[in-house]
């Protein structure tokens, strides 16, 4: 399990992820997962952001994230691969969506273009959105590393499918 969650998202539990599973597995007996399988993110401003991208996720308006090899470089991270299980955690911990990877491509911040955010939601798409947001974003999770984002920074783009949902009981995509 990999888990490195920027403030003020907190962590969930090693009970709370085993019960996820656990859940999971029952919908999904292919699957098998456990903890040590899960790349636990949060993806949010605040808890309301956070709903919002749960839902933008459920009506397949978000089909994927982003995250940044340097973040993941100074928290031992995993970095990004196909097939890989990122569970979507609430900004108190608790896991509520489980997506799997299905396509990574990495890009630099100062040449990102339109095909790098077709996966995001449509209100952040456009270019003239997602730089400003995504650089405000970005540099509140890189300033306690003393790091900010440049124009030659690089960045992974991860296309995802949505797996299960917790909030709504059950299977919405593609399983194991």
């Amino acid at each position: 399990m990999t888990m490195y969650l920027p403030s003020p998202a907190r962590a969930p539990t090693t009970d709370t992820l085993e019960n996820f599973c656990a859940n999971i597995n029952r919908a999904l007996p292919d699957v098998a997962l456990t903890p040590d399988r899960l790349d636990v993110r949060w993806i949010g401003l605040d808890a309301p952001s956070t709903r919002r991208v749960f839902e933008l996720i459920r009506h397949g308006d978000k089909r994927g994230t982003f995250s940044l090899p340097w973040i993941i470089e100074r928290t031992g991270g995993r970095v990004p691969h196909i097939g890989n299980w990122i569970t979507l955690v609430d900004l108190s911990g608790c896991p509520i969506l489980l997506t799997r990877t299905v396509r990574v491509d990495s890009a630099i911040f100062g040449r990102v273009e339109p095909h790098h955010t077709a996966i995001d939601g449509s209100a952040v798409r456009d270019l003239a959105a997602w730089i400003p947001l995504h650089t405000a974003y970005w540099n509140t999770h890189l300033a306690p590393f003393g790091l900010s984002v440049t124009p030659e920074m690089p960045f992974w783009i991860e296309e995802f499918v949505l797996v299960y949902d917790a909030e709504n009981c059950g299977i919405t995509g593609a399983g194991g």
